[in-house]
């Protein structure tokens, strides 16, 4: 009866982890500067599909990506754009590496519709 126990408190542990890992990936940072907004401003940024986003994680190198890293215009992260299943808009900041090659940190803003 205790194994049975402790496995249901294992497997509870596990999925709430799970879910907070999950949680905590959409999350937007202090360092996320979002691009000028403005037509004078016009720079294309690249538009990456919800199932590429999801595969995003620390330690992507440029080489790796199926995307451009954009940071010309923004010297602190590279932005990136998507849609969510839920047809949610998102702005992607990617923190780089000192030589622009390597994701150290992601943020996440929800855009307006």
């Amino acid at each position: 009866m205790n194994k049975i126990i402790a496995l249901f408190l294992t497997i509870n542990f596990l999925t709430i982890s799970f879910y907070q890992n999950q949680n905590s990936k959409f999350e937007f940072k202090e360092w996320h500067k979002s691009p000028n907004r403005s037509p004078l401003f016009s720079t294309i940024y690249p538009h990456v599909e919800w199932n590429e986003i999801k595969k995003i994680k620390l330690g992507l190198t440029k080489k790796n990506a199926e995307f451009d890293f954009q940071y010309y215009h923004h010297p602190v992260n590279a932005i990136i754009f998507t849609k969510s299943p839920e047809n949610e808009n998102y702005e992607i900041a990617l923190k780089l590496s000192d030589d622009k090659t390597k994701v150290i940190d992601i943020s996440f803003l929800k855009l307006d519709q």
